[in-house]
C-alpha cells in the first residue's frame, strides 16, 4: 500500500470477541458493576486489552460502548454496556478509553447517537427511536457530548433512526447528513474520526440492492471510514 494501512477490530471484552483462542476480559456490565473506588481495574483492562491488540499490529479498536442500557429488551446492546446511569457509563468508558490509548491503541466510542433505548436488532431490522430531541439530548447523546469534550480519536455511528433529529424521517443515522454533517459536526463541533457501523447489517444493506449505492450514500452522510 502507498499508505500505511489502519488495522480494526472490535475487542470490546478483547481480542477474543473477533479471534478464537485468545484472552477473554470482563463484559461493560460487570466493569459498570465495580464500585467506584476500583475503577482503577477498568483502567488496567483498557490497557491489557491495548497491549493484546498492540502485540498483534492492530491499530484501533472499535470501543468503548457508550450507549446507555435503559431498555431492557434491547437484544444488541445489554451486556456491552456500563450500565444505565449516564454519568457511570461515560466515567467508566472514558477510563476504558484511557487504558487502552495507554498502550498506543485508538479508541472509537460508539453507536453514534445512541443505540440503547431500542428493542430491535440492527444487524436485522432498523431501529427507530421515538424521543423528542430535548430527551435525546439529555440521555442518549450526554455521553458523546463529554466524550468529544474529552478529546476522543473517533466515533462510529449506528444504524438507528430518531425522526426528532432528522426532520420527521426515519433513516438511519449512517445515512443521515443531518445526524453526522449537522449535529456530531456543527452542533457538537467533533473533529475526530467518524466511522459508519458495518454496511452489511440488513437494517441498510436490504434498502439498497445495487452495488455501490449504500456505500455512496454513508460516504455522502459524513463517515470518513466505512466499515463491512
Amino acid at each position: 500500500a502507498p499508505y500505511p494501512l489502519l488495522i480494526s477490530i472490535d475487542a470490546e471484552w478483547g481480542l477474543a470477541m473477533r479471534v478464537e483462542n485468545t484472552p477473554q476480559y470482563p463484559y461493560a456490565i460487570t466493569l459498570g458493576a465495580l464500585p467506584h473506588e476500583e475503577q482503577e481495574l477498568i483502567y488496567e483492562v483498557g490497557k491489557y486489552i491495548g497491549n493484546d491488540l498492540k502485540q498483534i499490529g492492530i491499530h484501533l479498536n472499535l470501543s468503548p460502548v457508550v450507549d446507555i442500557n435503559t431498555n431492557p429488551n434491547n437484544p444488541v446492546i445489554g451486556y456491552r454496556s456500563f450500565g444505565e446511569d449516564k454519568e457511570k457509563v461515560i466515567q467508566k468508558a472514558l477510563t476504558f478509553y484511557r487504558g487502552q490509548k495507554s498502550a498506543g491503541i485508538l479508541g472509537c466510542f460508539k453507536h453514534f447517537p445512541g443505540h440503547g433505548d431500542t428493542a430491535v436488532d440492527s444487524h436485522i431490522g432498523l431501529p427507530v427511536i421515538s424521543k423528542s430531541k430535548e430527551e435525546i439530548y439529555d440521555q442518549e447523546l450526554y455521553p458523546f457530548i463529554k466524550a468529544i469534550e474529552a478529546g476522543i480519536d473517533s466515533i462510529l455511528i449506528g444504524h438507528l433512526a430518531i425522526p426528532s433529529l432528522t426532520n420527521g424521517k426515519s433513516i438511519s443515522a449512517t445515512l443521515s447528513k443531518e445526524i453526522i454533517k449537522g449535529i456530531l459536526r456543527k452542533e457538537l463541533n467533533f473533529e475526530g474520526v467518524v466511522i459508519s457501523d458495518a454496511l452489511n447489517m440488513h437494517s441498510v444493506s436490504k434498502l439498497y440492492p445495487e452495488k455501490g449505492l449504500l456505500e455512496w450514500k454513508a460516504f455522502d452522510a459524513g463517515n470518513d471510514l466505512l466499515c463491512f
